[in-house]
């Protein structure tokens, strides 16, 4: 598939602009070198057992030609700095961003909502939305890659790193991991569903009722296992 993911936010926005400015790049340069030797080939060229010839280029031509291919590098560079520090930006939204904590482990990601609440391997996000994930790591580097919806950033062991991201439509999103982590490398996937603002709100006050229900059932068994 040459063509990226589909995208369904700014940062992606600009992760796919830089994705096809480099293709355009690499696509005429593969035509521009080919050509020049189906060129020189054809022009140059002898016939099997003719004398050989000495052919000289034009002068200066390794200049000019070393001199465009390192300009044409270098606004390459230029562009890759520009959109990479765009898609890293935390996008503007009317409504007020929510801050999650994404916490890698081998193999599962916990998500941490603002109410106490908490969820694993699915992410629960309201649309149009800026959505400040932190990422952290409890034991080695893992990779939260969302692809239709940011770029790969890393979950490090004593540091934490940011993430922001607006989905700008509903819908569920797959991400996988793309760090080596160990053997359940490959099953350490995660998936973001994009919702309205009242069924986020909905989503997160049930997960914690579920999960005080859940905590008081087992203090409840504790009391009475140790009750004579």
């Amino acid at each position: 598939m040459i063509s990226p993911e589909p995208s369904h936010s700014p940062q992606t926005d600009d992760i796919t602009t830089l994705y096809w400015i480099a293709l355009v790049a690499v696509v005429v340069l593969a035509v521009a070198i080919n050509g020049a030797l189906i060129f020189a080939l054809r022009r140059y060229g002898s016939e099997r057992g003719a004398e050989p010839r000495q052919i000289r280029s034009a002068a200066g031509i390794q200049l000019r030609v070393g001199g465009g291919l390192g300009a044409l590098a270098l606004a390459l560079l230029v562009l890759g700095i520009v959109y990479t520090e765009k898609a890293r930006e935390a996008p503007a939204s009317e409504a007020k961003p929510v801050e999650i904590s994404a916490t890698g482990q081998q193999w599962l990601w916990r998500y941490d909502y603002p109410n106490d609440s908490f969820s694993y391997y699915k992410l629960v996000v309201p649309v149009d939305t800026t959505v400040d994930l932190r990422l952290l790591s409890t034991d080695v580097v893992h990779s939260w890659y969302v692809p239709e919806l940011s770029g790969k950033f890393d979950a490090v062991p004593g540091k934490l790193n940011e993430v922001s991201f607006r989905a700008d439509e509903e819908g569920t999103y797959r991400g996988q991991s793309a760090t080596f982590s160990g053997q359940g490398y490959a099953a350490m996937r995660t998936e973001v569903e994009v919702v309205s603002a009242d069924d986020y709100q909905s989503f997160i006050e049930q997960q914690k009722r579920d999960i005080q229900s859940a905590q008081d059932q087992v203090v409840s068994e504790i009391q009475r296992g140790q009750t004579p």
